[in-house]
């Protein structure tokens, strides 16, 4: 075999190669979980005004709550809100609820849903989805942080915008 012609088997088996690692490399992307959105996020905190929830919850039990909410840290009310939600285990150590909430904000209104394990004295935490919204908020997804403590609910809320 020629030297010439040896460079040039020698230069389409390099390209070759790279084409093969090129193809791998983007097959093997596909499989990496996706990288956060860099989205907006909203920190906002809910005092109750009004609660329906009973004394005793039974699993079954089913309540309203009306909020306030306000800019966290600030005494700046930006809107209100309202909750349902609902017992879905009760035992000694405490309960496990769903809660849909919707909060109605200057610009549209943002719903969440999530369930929240209540146990022991408080706060409780959890991860909730943001499934929707209305206005400035239209077609909003996400997720929200939302800790309850006392008569109220802090939420931090990453859209994926």
């Amino acid at each position: 075999m020629s030297r010439e012609r040896s460079r040039r088997t020698v230069a389409r088996l390099a390209a070759a190669a790279a084409a093969v690692t090129a193809v791998a490399t983007a097959g093997l992307a596909s499989w990496q979980p996706a990288q956060a959105d860099t989205g907006r996020r909203i920190d906002v905190t809910a005092v109750k005004r009004a609660d329906t929830q009973p004394r005793d919850v039974r699993e079954g039990d089913s309540w309203v709550t009306y909020l306030d909410v306000y800019e966290s840290g600030t005494e700046r009310r930006v809107g209100d809100g309202s909750a349902r939600c609902s017992a879905v285990l009760v035992d000694g150590r405490g309960m496990i609820t769903q809660c849909q909430r919707v909060l109605r904000m200057r610009g549209g209104d943002l719903a969440l849903s999530a369930m929240i394990d209540r146990f022991g004295p408080g706060p409780y935490t959890g991860d909730g989805a943001v499934v929707g919204g209305t206005g400035a908020f239209r077609d909003a997804s996400g997720q929200a942080r939302v800790t309850m403590s006392g008569r109220t609910v802090s939420f931090r809320i990453d859209l994926d915008d």
